[in-house]
Formats: structure tokens, sequence, C-alpha cells
């Protein structure tokens, strides 16, 4: 006999710190380029077909490659979705604080509206927190019908910061709420499959009560490149790892 279990769900949806050129030259050994890496990110994101996608760290040049390849998905701004998702709205928060950033959509898949609110906050806690404090008040302005909704991305603090207590105290983590996770580390590598890595997250998916969330998991794919003395050597796609959570719309 088998058996077969399955998670009710109608929303795929998931966080990922890609990486710019630039920032990308910080961290590896100089081989980690985004030529190299691509097609194994958008490759990825191809088979595990997600509904949203939230990019951070990213440039335009590198969103135009992976809708090259992802050809079921358009971006808006620095937001993916599926083409079968009907784009009803988006645009960006204004006035942020100086190096954080947020842009949004809504959404409506099998007739159901949702909004995604993007962010990219500072790594300078008093910023961070001071962001927080924005997209509170933002999301109450820009949703105005009260739909389900999503805060995801970079919080450019860990989860031990107030920033996040704050964000968690008036959305819901996904991380802590799923009954089944698959997340092994914290969401940084900076590119080293050899480093301790800490349990702290800086990527997350936060929502709203009455969201039904079923799974929370850490995709941790990898690649080889063909080392110059002749040997292969498995490298990981970005510095973060992608947070995805599988979820039901009220």
């Amino acid at each position: 006999m088998i058996v077969c279990c399955a998670f009710a769900q109608n929303l795929y949806i998931g966080s990922f710190y890609v990486t710019t050129t630039d920032e990308e030259k910080l961290y590896g050994d100089g081989n980690d380029k985004w030529a190299t890496r691509r097609n194994t990110i958008c490759d990825m994101f191809n088979f595990e077909q997600p509904d949203v996608l939230g990019l951070q760290s990213v440039t335009e040049a590198q969103i135009s490659n992976m809708i090259q390849r992802m050809t079921s998905y358009k971006a808006v701004g620095n937001i993916l979705y599926n083409k079968v998702l009907e784009l009803e709205s988006n645009g960006q928060v204004s006035d942020m604080p100086e190096g954080s950033t947020c842009s949004w959509a809504k959404l409506k898949k099998d007739g159901k509206a949702f909004y995604v609110f993007n962010i990219s906050f500072s790594s300078e806690s008093g910023v961070a927190n001071a962001s927080a404090t924005k997209i509170f008040a933002s999301v109450g302005e820009i949703n105005t019908e009260n739909a389900p909704f999503f805060v995801l991305g970079f919080l450019g603090v860990n989860d031990r910061n107030t920033t996040y207590n704050r964000m968690s105290s008036r959305y819901i983590d996904c991380y802590k709420k799923a009954p089944v996770v698959s997340a092994e580390y914290g969401t940084v590598n900076k590119f080293n499959l050899e480093a301790n890595h800490s349990a702290d997250r800086f990527d997350f998916v936060f929502t709203t009560r009455n969201v039904t969330i079923n799974a929370y998991g850490q995709l941790q794919y990898g690649y080889f490149t063909h080392e110059a003395d002749g040997s292969y050597k498995r490298r990981l796609p970005s510095t973060h790892f992608p947070v995805m959570v599988k979820v039901t719309l009220p």
C-alpha cells in the first residue's frame, strides 16, 4: 500500500536574497559569479514553481536574466509572480528610512486577492526599527479592504533583535507557526558551505492571523563548478537561503 501525504495549499510564496553582482565580490572565493549561479537559481524556482517570490539585493539586469529563463513568471519591480495570477495593482512605499525599501503588489489567485509587501531593511538596528514602524502604517494605508497579506524579505537584523520582536508581535512569523518546518540553519550562508552556520534568521515571511500556514521550508540547492586544477567544487546559489511557505488563504 502506498501512503501519500499532501498539504492543503493554494499559495506557495517565498523570499530570496539574490546577492547583487557588486555584493558577491565581498564573499566566497571570487568564483561565485552571477553568470555562473544564475541558471541554478532559475532552475531551482522553475522546479519549485512558487506563486510569488519577493527578491532582495537584486539588480534590474539580474531580474531580466531571471524572467528570461523563468518563462512562467512576470516581474513587477522586484516581485516575481506566476503568470496564472492576476496583478491588480502595485507600487513602492515612499519615504522609507534611508537604507530600507519596500515594494508591494496586490495579486489574485483563484478569485482570492492578497497583498505582498517585499521589504529590505537597513542592517543598522535603529533604522530597521524605524522601517518597521513605517511598514505598520503603510500596510494599513495600502490594504484598505483588509485583505490577507504577507510581509516578506530581509529584515536587516536577526530574530533576537527588537525589530523582529515588534514585527512578530504585529504579524505571524510563518517559521514559528508552521506545523512542518524544514530549516536546519539560519538564513545566511555567505557562499560558505563549510561555515559553522548560526541559527540566526534574517529572512522572513510574515502573514496575518486568518491565513492558514501549512509548511515552511528553507531551500538548500547547490551546484558544482569545474575548477582550474581539474576538481569540482560545490557552491551555493546565493549568500542567503531562500525561505518558502505553503499557505491556504481564507
